[in-house]
């Protein structure tokens, strides 16, 4: 069966409508003459697409010092001795750096 991207974009707008509403879904449901379990179906489908894609996707590159290039030197930071990448944001993690601080450094861009 053909994916029908028309009812996959109605469903995520009606998705998307109900979790601004203030009702619950049920409720939202009957307001709008659509099936609780349709709801669910629909929902469940795109947050399993969205793991796929995350798993697809990783959220970080290591990037060694050979393949990097000298960006630093331009800024007049210390030269970090490896680069993280988190989608649009570079993170440069210095020789004996601490990692309870990098662990929660990354935490960031993800909750952008």
């Amino acid at each position: 069966m053909a994916r029908d991207l028309a009812e996959e974009q109605r469903w995520r707008y009606r998705i998307e409508e109900c979790s601004q509403s203030e009702l619950s879904i049920r409720a939202w449901c009957i307001q709008n003459g659509l099936k609780k379990t349709a709801y669910h179906y629909w929902a469940r489908k795109f947050k399993l697409q969205e793991q796929l894609e995350a798993e697809s996707n990783p959220f970080a590159e290591v990037l060694l010092p050979t393949e990097r290039g000298d960006r630093t030197k331009e800024s007049g930071s210390p030269k970090p001795e490896l680069s993280l990448s988190l989608g649009d944001y570079c993170i440069g993690i210095p020789d004996g750096f601490n990692p309870v601080t990098l662990e929660e450094l990354v935490k960031v861009p993800r909750k952008l």
